[in-house]
């Protein structure tokens, strides 16, 4: 496969992907809607969020940051290494009390212990 000579000031996907070879991904592989939900998001609002580094994990999440229709989290407890990104309209997040009202428990994030955390707030 030939590398593609790059161009300044502007990028052609038709000309790339003939360049390379390649085939591009059928829109009927993405999940996305054309028309992007709403962000009625605003920073420092609380949610639950899977975690993403132990999906059988519900956590308390704090939104630290807005780009379009994606969300920044960071789960409560955790430090901005672990910030991830969900669309507005995900799956994985959900609101407060979502948890308890369907039975479900709040778990701390992945490596979070939460006697330690208890003790180091009630000081």
């Amino acid at each position: 496969m030939r590398k593609p000579v790059p161009q300044k000031g502007h990028f052609s996907w038709e000309k790339y992907l003939k360049e390379t070879g390649a085939t591009a991904a059928p829109a009927s592989c993405f999940r996305q809607s054309l028309t992007p939900p709403v962000n009625e998001f605003k920073a420092g609002m609380k949610l639950e969020a899977q975690d993403p580094r132990n999906t059988t994990s519900t956590c308390i999440a704090t939104v630290v940051g807005l780009t379009g229709s994606r969300l920044r989290l960071r789960l409560d407890g955790s430090d901005n290494k672990n910030d991830f990104w969900r669309l507005v309209d995900s799956s994985e997040i959900q609101p407060i009390g979502n948890c308890e009202k369907n039975g479900g428990m709040l778990q701390p994030p992945l490596g979070e212990d939460l006697s330690m955390s208890s003790t180091k707030h009630s000081r």
